[in-house]
């Protein structure tokens, strides 16, 4: 076989292997921003779904983020300040995200809530 021949025949081969990758599009649906920063960085404590029913803090009323329940402030603002300086002995600060990665994840909570977001123009 030809070195161009073998050359060839790599490339379709990482080509026809990279098919079903194309396909997990259309199986899993694509995440927000605010949903990949929320499983990477919350969902240990706070759920997948934000009600706080995890191992470490099931029965902690300040883990359920769905609820009325805030100590820290209920509104979106307060939580844009809890997400970037942390709640001392309860939560880490997450100063390196910036202030659109702080805004998607308050608008996934937002989205976790059932919280109807409309979206301004200009």
């Amino acid at each position: 076989m030809t070195r161009s021949a073998r050359l060839a025949a790599g490339v379709a081969a990482i080509v026809a292997s990279s098919a079903p990758l194309a396909a997990c599009d259309v199986i899993t649906p694509k995440r927000s921003e605010g949903e990949k920063l929320w499983r990477d960085r919350c969902s240990q404590c706070h759920g997948l779904d934000g009600r706080g029913n995890t191992v470490t803090y099931m029965g902690n009323y300040k883990a359920d983020l769905t609820d009325d329940s805030w100590s820290h402030g209920g509104d979106p603002g307060s939580w844009e300040v809890a997400i970037r300086r942390g709640i001392f002995g309860s939560m880490p600060a997450n100063p390196d995200l910036s202030r659109e990665q702080v805004k998607a994840l308050v608008g996934y909570i937002r989205e976790l809530r059932g919280e109807a977001i409309h979206k301004s123009g200009g």
